[in-house]
């Protein structure tokens, strides 16, 4: 096996005292944790020094971290269906052991031990949920994918026995499934949401993609188009998403992007009459552009912690469509910026949040982006930093 190497992408801060540790597999702009991480180096970099430790980082893609965070490329080979995240626990509390960080930040169950760790989701809680609705094949292949017997085997040692230093829970609703799941103690938990970039997502967005995203597509410039963000497509409500716009009127496309099926998706799209106006676009550091191309934006999730694009499509000036179990459903009002629904299953109900969404886009793209501004990074991370410096 590989051992971690070490390699810095500048000088780090050299009037901070506290030297912290971001653990994680990735550290990009390509996924949701991987962007937090990514945000929280670019934050903590100018009053500490940051050290993230992962297995892949931002690439030619753009998005590239700024000098000062120092980097441990974590070695291995990186295996799929979950094998290893227990690899990757591992070869970071290696690093962890020999540099003697101040405090580590760990994000979910591939945390080193001692970690403040940053409960995104519950595991638990959505194979509850899982096991509760689905039937059939989808029940026969969930029971036998190993990633989620592994994730929940890694949450349940992590949780009942204590491995941590100290938690953050997302929402309420997580720390309440922390202590209903895990009888972890109350006191034990900080909330802190995610948030977004301002710099990266604004009104501005349209002006700048609009045109050229829309020709690339060869989306019309009058047409109406529908923005959904996400690479766990099927939890995401990419399926209800696509019966809706079966009953929308044929000026309505769909533009969906991140790791998709492409190929999957375009034959049920194909059989729904939508072959023209469904368009797959693979993932991306630079989502950015794809919100400046939409008018909405829609996530109708069966399940979902929080909804970081949520708050980024807010603030790029678009309402949304989302299910009422999405944490970010905190930020939207219903009939100002966005529309919530009861049952996300439901394409047809889907289908009527869409139709109301298009009717409110009278409503200020202004207000909407003015929504989301409790949630720039910038607010989080001072909390996050405090919270961070009262372990270390």
């Amino acid at each position: 096996m590989n051992l971690p190497t070490k390699n810095a992408a500048g000088a780090g801060c050299e009037t901070a005292a506290m030297r912290v540790a971001l653990c994680y597999s990735g550290c990009h702009l390509r996924g949701g944790v991987e962007r937090v991480v990514f945000e929280a180096a670019r934050h903590l970099k100018d009053r500490c020094s940051v050290s993230v430790l992962a297995r892949s980082f931002p690439g030619d893609d753009g998005g590239a971290l700024p000098r000062g965070v120092s980097v441990f490329r974590l070695g291995g080979r990186e295996l799929p269906l979950g094998f290893g995240l227990r690899q990757t626990r591992r070869l970071s509390r290696r690093v962890v052991a020999r540099e003697r960080f101040d405090v580590v930040a760990g994000f979910g169950v591939q945390a080193p031990e001692d970690s403040v760790v940053w409960m995104q989701s519950v595991h638990a809680v959505w194979w509850e949920q899982c096991r509760r609705t689905r039937r059939g094949l989808g029940r026969w292949m969930q029971a036998a994918n190993p990633f989620h017997k592994i994730v929940l085997s890694m949450e349940a040692e992590l949780l009942l026995q204590r491995r941590y230093r100290r938690l953050i829970a997302l929402t309420p609703e997580v720390k309440d499934d922390l202590v209903r799941f895990y009888g972890v103690n109350p006191s034990h938990v900080d909330v802190l949401s995610n948030g977004f970039h301002p710099e990266e997502f604004h009104l501005g967005l349209r002006e700048v993609h609009r045109a050229e995203g829309r020709r690339l597509l060869g989306i019309p410039e009058a047409s109406k188009v529908v923005l959904f963000v996400a690479n766990e497509w099927e939890r995401k409500g990419l399926i209800p998403l696509l019966e809706a716009m079966s009953a929308l009127d044929e000026d309505v496309h769909l533009v969906a992007v991140g790791r998709l099926p492409k190929d999957m998706l375009m034959r049920r799209a194909e059989r729904l009459g939508l072959a023209k106006r469904v368009h797959i676009v693979g993932p991306t550091s630079k989502v950015s552009r794809w919100f400046g191309v939409a008018d909405v934006f829609a996530l109708p999730t069966s399940y979902e912690a929080w909804g970081m694009v949520l708050i980024e499509a807010l603030a790029s000036g678009l309402p949304v469509l989302t299910s009422r179990c999405a944490g970010a459903a905190a930020a939207v009002s219903e009939g100002k910026n966005g529309v919530l629904l009861d049952d996300p299953r439901s394409g047809r109900e889907v289908a009527l949040g869409l139709e109301n969404l298009f009717r409110g886009l009278e409503w200020s793209r202004e207000a909407v982006a003015e929504s989301a501004v409790p949630y720039q990074w910038g607010r989080i991370f001072e909390r996050y930093e405090a919270i961070l410096r009262s372990v270390a």
